[in-house]
């Protein structure tokens, strides 16, 4: 039977590998120059900070839940 910290561990994981395929794509679309949606430049440099940022926060979770006794 699963314990609540694996399940946890397990959600958490999840997340953060979605987060880094979110992150990439965005990255990538920033790269190539063409927004969807008729965005700027600057929105479009706004959601991938945005997305790092969601990405460290995810990590930090991680890191709580690893090393919670």
């Amino acid at each position: 039977m699963i314990n609540i910290k694996e399940r946890a561990n397990n959600k958490i994981y999840s997340k953060i590998q979605m987060q880094y395929i979110e992150l990439h794509d965005l990255r990538k679309e920033l790269n190539s120059g063409l927004f969807r949606g008729g965005i700027t430049h600057d929105e479009m440099t706004r959601l991938v900070s945005g997305a790092q940022t969601e990405l460290e926060v995810l990590n930090y979770i991680y890191k709580l839940i690893e090393t919670d006794d």
